[in-house]
C-alpha cells in the first residue's frame, strides 16, 4: 500500500556491467543474457497489459462494498469503525473508504468519526507477512514477502486470507508504469531521461521478482507482485488499510496508521481530526518525507519517505499538493552522484499560484539552501527539453494510438507535473537572486560537495541509497490521489 521499496536505483548483482550502465542512462552496444530475458518478459505481457488497461469494465470490484472483508476482520478479533463504508465516491469516479452519510441506506450517525477515535484495528493473524518481520529493518525487494504473497494467490479460496486475497486477485492491471505496454514505457522513458523516477523503475518486476527473488514468470505471479509492491506497508499486507486513498493536503488528510512494533501486535489506524459524515477517509502514502506538515505525527515509523516521482512510479498517479521533489544529479563522465536538488512544492489557496516552500540541502553544511548555479542550469535544460518533447510528440496521433489511453494521459500528466515543479523552482531561485541576496548565490565550487567518500561511491549503490538518505530529514518541518482509481 504505502510502498517503501527503494527500487529506483537498485543494481542487480547478477546483471552484467552492460545492464548496470544501461540503467544509469549510458549507452552500450553490449547485450547481456539478462537483457534478453528482461525484453522477453516485457514482450510476453505487452498484449495482456494493453487489454487489461483498455477494458476497465472487466474490473470485478467496481461495485465492491467490502462487507465480506469487514465481516472477516471483525469476526476474527479486529475492529472497523461502524461509521465507515467501502465503495465508490458519490460521483462514481473512484473507490475508497468513506464515513457513512447520515440516514438513508448508509445509516451513518451525525458525529461521524471523532478525533483520536480508532478507525480500524487489524489483528496480526490477518496480515499477510514475511516469515521474519523486523520493525526497523527493511530490505528491497523483500523476497520473503513476495513469495508469501504469490503463495496466497495460488491458494485463492483455500487461503486463510481468502476474503482479502480474492479482492486483490480481482484488481485491474495496467495502472502502474512498470506494468505498461512497450510503447507506453518508451514514451515515459523519453519524458524522464535524466529525471526521476528513471528508466529502472519501468522494469522492476523483471529485476526484482525474476532477477533477485528467482520467482517463476506467470500471469498470477506478475499480478501478486504488483499488488504487494503497490499496497504493502514495509512488507506487511494489511487488509482494509490498503483500500484508503492518499493525500498530504492538510485539509484532506485525516487519518494516521501505526504499524506493529513487534510480531503479534495489531496494526491500527486513528483519526487525527474529526471526520464528517460523507467525507473520505484519507491517509498519506509517504508521510515521512521532508515536507510533512504536522509535528504531532512526525514519528515516521515507516519507510514511506519517497517523493512525488516515487508515488507516480509505484502507484501510477500524480499526487495533489503539497508535493516533494527529489532530483539527484550525476556526473556525465563517471555516473557518480555529486549533488541533490530537493524542494517542497505547494499551491497558495488564495492566489492559486504554485510556490516552493522549502529547498533541501545540496551537499553542504547548511540545513536549507537554494540550488547552486549548476543546479539551476540543469533545471533550465530539463525544462526546455520537456517543453520541446511536448511540442514534438503530444499531437502525434499515431503515437497516441500505439498505447492504451490511460498510459498516454498519465504520461502527459506526469510531464505537466515535472514542468510545473521545475518552472516554479527556477522562478523561485531567480527571484531570490534578483532580490539582491547575493550571499545565497554560489557555485558548487564554494562547498566541498565531492568528499573522498563521494568519489569512491559505486554509481549503482548511489541510486539504490538515494531514498534511504531522505530518512535523515524526515523530522523536518487538487484531487485526491488514489491507488484504487477506476
Amino acid at each position: 500500500m504505502m510502498q517503501q521499496h527503494r527500487y529506483y536505483f537498485l543494481a542487480l548483482a547478477t546483471f552484467s556491467i552492460a545492464i548496470t550502465t544501461t540503467i544509469l542512462g549510458f549507452f552500450t552496444t553490449t547485450i547481456s543474457a539478462e537483457e534478453i530475458v528482461v525484453d522477453a518478459v516485457v514482450e510476453k505481457y505487452d498484449m495482456a497489459t494493453n487489454k487489461s488497461t483498455q477494458n476497465d469494465e472487466a474490473d470485478k470490484n467496481i461495485a465492491y462494498d467490502g462487507s465480506d472483508l469487514i465481516e472477516w476482520i471483525t469476526s476474527n478479533g479486529g475492529f472497523i469503525h461502524p461509521n465507515t463504508r467501502i465503495g465508490l465516491d458519490p460521483t462514481g469516479q473512484y473507490r475508497g473508504v468513506f464515513v457513512k452519510s447520515v440516514g438513508g441506506e448508509e445509516g451513518g450517525t451525525e458525529e461521524g468519526i471523532e478525533e483520536d477515535e480508532l478507525v480500524a484495528t487489524i489483528p496480526w493473524d490477518l496480515i499477510v507477512k514475511p516469515n521474519n518481520y523486523d520493525y526497523h529493518g527493511y530490505i528491497s525487494p523483500n523476497c520473503d514477502a513476495l513469495h508469501e504473497m504469490y503463495h496466497q494467490f495460488q491458494l485463492g479460496d483455500k487461503s486463510k486470507y481468502a476474503p482479502y486475497i480474492n479482492y486483490l486477485i480481482n484488481q485491474p492491471a495496467g495502472r502502474i508504469p512498470s506494468e505498461w505496454s512497450k510503447h507506453g514505457k518508451e514514451l515515459l522513458s523519453k519524458i524522464m531521461k535524466d529525471l526521476p523516477p528513471y528508466n529502472d523503475a519501468l522494469h522492476r518486476y523483471e529485476r526484482d521478482w525474476i532477477g533477485q527473488c528467482h520467482g517463476e514468470d506467470t500471469p498470477l505471479a506478475r499480478q501478486s507482485y504488483f499488488q504487494l509492491t503497490s499496497r504493502d506497508e514495509d512488507g506487511l499486507m494489511v487488509p482494509f488499510y490498503d483500500m484508503h486513498n492518499h493525500s498530504n493536503d492538510p485539509k484532506r488528510l485525516n487519518t494516521v496508521p501505526h504499524k506493529p512494533k513487534k510480531e503479534g501486535r495489531p496494526f491500527t489506524m486513528r483519526a487525527i481530526r474529526d471526520i464528517a459524515p460523507g467525507e473520505q477517509i484519507i491517509i498519506s502514502y509517504n508521510r515521512c518525507h521532508p515536507c510533512w506538515f504536522d509535528t504531532k505525527y512526525d514519528d515516521c515509523e515507516t519507510r514511506s519517505h519517497g517523493g512525488t516521482d516515487f508515488l507516480f512510479s509505484q502507484f501510477g498517479f500524480v499526487e495533489d499538493h503539497p508535493q516533494f521533489w527529489y532530483i539527484p544529479q550525476y556526473n556525465e563522465e563517471d555516473g557518480l552522484l555529486f549533488d541533490e536538488i530537493r524542494f517542497c512544492l505547494d499551491k497558495d489557496d488564495e492566489t492559486g499560484q504554485f510556490v516552493v516552500t522549502r529547498f533541501g540541502d545540496n551537499y553542504s553544511d547548511e540545513e536549507e539552501e537554494i540550488p547552486f548555479d549548476e543546479n539551476l542550469e540543469f533545471l533550465k535544460g530539463e525544462l526546455d527539453r520537456l517543453l520541446q518533447l511536448e511540442h514534438d510528440l503530444k499531437n502525434d496521433g499515431e503515437l497516441m494510438k500505439s498505447m492504451p489511453s490511460y498510459e498516454w494521459d498519465m504520461t502527459w500528466t506526469y510531464q505537466k507535473a515535472l514542468v510545473k515543479a521545475l518552472k516554479t523552482a527556477i522562478e523561485t531561485v531567480e527571484e531570490i537572486f534578483s532580490s539582491g541576496d547575493r550571499n545565497m548565490r554560489r557555485s558548487s565550487e564554494d562547498d566541498d560537495v565531492s568528499s573522498s567518500d563521494d568519489e569512491s561511491r559505486d554509481p549503482a549503490h548511489d541510486r539504490e541509497d538515494d531514498y534511504d538518505d531522505l530518512e535523515d530529514d524526515s523530522s523536518d518541518d487538487g484531487d485526491v490521489s488514489r491507488n484504487d482509481e477506476l
